[in-house]
């Protein structure tokens, strides 16, 4: 065999080599991706429950709930006082605003808070609030909703109420723990969120661990321990 002949099959050789490896590199970049297996977290009921928001941020858009009835939402921290002669009776608290309550709105109103009053809301030049009737009772009563400082304005409506009847939304809790609920004394079973809408937000805990802890509940003039393991109630106290 010639040399030039041996010089063309050495260099035919490489050439094959270098398409093979070509080749395999190309394969590899076109093949699919192997992605990993998520495992897609599953929406609990109660999860699945939107409540609606009204996004209320000036004293014009608050006038949308009169004439409405809202439910509390943040139970047990709203501070509520006689409404009488077009005025706020800071002198006499009528109590704290249970969770679930109904509550129908008459009129939206601004008034300056007495600087000593203690209130969750903040002074500000002045609080706003919702005067409201609660059912079967005909007098006007009012609870701080924002308040107004210079020409700044703050509102909590989202966050303190609820715009359309819990016994509603969650209705697949059932006839048993909505009676709890309504009667703020919760039962063996009740999740984190059903005892919470029973005993109000005014709540602690050691633990972050939502569903595995001891939760105390200070519900007005009430106090309660509850235990839950798997998120459900296994031990309740009142103290």
């Amino acid at each position: 065999m010639k040399t030039w002949q041996k010089v063309g099959l050495v260099t035919a050789f490489v050439l094959l080599l270098f398409a093979i490896r070509v080749y395999f590199i190309w394969r590899e970049r076109h093949e699919p991706i192997a992605q990993p297996k998520v495992t897609e977290p599953q929406l609990t009921q109660d999860e699945m429950v939107l409540p609606r928001k009204l996004y209320i941020d000036s004293l014009e858009s608050a006038k949308v709930l009169d004439g409405k009835t809202v439910w509390v939402q943040s139970g047990y921290t709203l501070d509520y006082y006689p409404y009488t002669a077009h005025r706020v009776d800071f002198a006499h608290k009528s109590g704290v605003l249970p969770s679930v309550q109904a509550l129908e709105i008459q009129d939206i109103i601004t008034e300056k808070v007495p600087a000593g009053l203690a209130t969750r809301v903040p002074h500000g030049d002045r609080q706003v609030f919702a005067v409201f009737k609660m059912p079967n009772n005909d007098k006007e009563y009012a609870t701080a909703i924002g308040f107004i400082q210079g020409t700044d304005s703050t509102y909590y409506c989202d966050q303190i109420f609820y715009y359309d009847d819990p016994h509603n939304m969650y209705k697949f809790w059932g006839p048993k723990v909505w009676a709890a609920v309504d009667a703020h004394h919760p039962i063996p079973g009740m999740n984190e969120l059903q005892t919470a809408m029973a005993l109000g937000l005014v709540q602690q805990s050691e633990s972050s661990d939502i569903g595995n802890r001891t939760v105390d509940y200070n519900a007005g003039p009430q106090k309660w321990s509850v235990t839950f393991r798997d998120d459900k109630a296994t031990t309740i106290k009142q103290e």
